[in-house]
């Protein structure tokens, strides 16, 4: 695994991009839903129940399975149809 003082900005928004579970350190067992990831923000990760923004080191990347969803383009995952509508 990358050393966390070697991660570029862009491998952070990657790891903590939205829709990423997370579970908040000094909370064990409490897991969250990451909603954003604004690096111009101090501290940049927003969660979707906890109303105080996170750096990276107070939270745990939680495994998810891949869904293969984009979500830098969330409108390229809605596919198109599998037959086409014909008038008769």
């Amino acid at each position: 695994m990358t050393d966390r003082a070697t991660w570029s900005e862009a491998q952070e928004m990657a790891a903590y991009r939205p829709g990423q579970k997370v579970e908040i350190k000094h909370r064990p067992g409490i897991v969250d839903t990451v909603i954003a990831y604004d690096p111009t923000m101090v501290p940049p990760v927003i969660l979707a129940i906890d109303p105080q923004p996170r750096y990276p080191e107070e939270l745990t990347l939680i495994s998810q399975p891949s869904t293969g969803f984009n979500w830098l383009n969330p409108w390229a995952n809605i596919g198109s149809p599998t037959r086409s509508m014909s008038h008769h």
